[in-house]
């Protein structure tokens, strides 16, 4: 996979939809690309990556947050 941006979001779309619209920051490297998200409780923000497979890794505590918002 070639990251660009569409293709990180649709990676991230795939994971979960709100995935890919509540990021706060968006970047790649050769390896991985990496979202930001502000997490509404306050705590430490949350990192989801996308490999070259596009195969997404997140933690249970994002996948919660993107569950609540509906």
């Amino acid at each position: 996979m070639t990251f660009t941006y569409y293709s990180v979001n649709d990676a991230l779309n795939k994971h979960h939809p709100n995935l890919s619209g509540y990021w706060t920051t968006l970047d790649w490297d050769e390896h991985k690309a990496s979202a930001t998200y502000m997490m509404e409780d306050g705590g430490p923000d949350e990192i989801a990556t996308v490999d070259r497979q596009g195969k997404v890794q997140c933690s249970q505590r994002l996948l919660d947050e993107m569950d609540a918002i509906g």
